[in-house]
């Protein structure tokens, strides 16, 4: 398997679960910030031009969720065994994707002006601010009831929720109204996979 990655939230939640899962893969850094996934090379694999992007022999995905579900059938480990627990998984990843990620690229945009030298856009900072009170909310009450967001045992799921929490949290989005979130942060965070994470410095 090869993975071609750049430390940021989409990628890291691939190299997040290859480390749970104990997983040989070779990883391809890739320079976003000098345009390396414009690349003839890579748009060939991915025309969408954004990582992270796995191959494994002729297979070739290139989205993080969908590498996630991939994993975990490929392997069945960190990944539930039925099909309603799996229709489960897939909600909470889908919830990410549509109701979270937008609204944590927003808040993101205080890393990514400061990383690439540009004008940070206040109202859209401000805007995806707004936008994620009400879902980590709704994340919060899951996890007053449950130890990890499918229940007692941490899964893949987890993996791809850390680093998008990670990075609103380091981008200045306060967890303090959210203590359940703030304390499921920290849990994945202390994970040994996740310190095994490659990151932008600072976060």
């Amino acid at each position: 398997m090869k993975l071609y990655h750049f430390p940021s939230p989409n990628p890291q939640k691939v190299t997040f679960a290859l480390k749970e899962l104990g997983l040989d893969c070779e990883i391809v850094p890739m320079d976003l910030l000098k345009g390396e996934q414009r690349q003839p090379d890579f748009l060939a694999l991915n025309p969408l031009g954004r990582v992270p992007v796995l191959t494994d022999g002729d297979l070739t995905i290139t989205e993080s969720h969908a590498v996630l579900a991939y994993l975990g059938e490929k392997t069945g480990r960190l990944w539930p065994s039925s099909i309603g627990e799996r229709a489960e998984a897939l909600q909470w990843l889908f919830t990410l994707s549509q109701h979270i990620m937008p609204a944590a690229g927003q808040v993101a945009l205080r890393i990514r002006a400061k990383l690439a030298g540009i004008p940070l856009d206040e109202a859209a900072v401000a805007q995806g601010e707004e936008a994620l009170r009400p879902v980590i909310a709704i994340i919060d009450r899951r996890l007053a009831t449950n130890r990890w967001m499918l229940g007692a045992d941490f899964s893949l799921v987890d993996c791809a929720y850390c680093p998008v929490l990670n990075i609103i949290e380091k981008a200045g989005f306060s967890l303090v109204a959210y203590p359940n979130v703030s304390a499921y942060l920290d849990a994945c965070r202390a994970r040994p996979a996740w310190k095994e994470v490659p990151k932008l410095p600072g976060l």
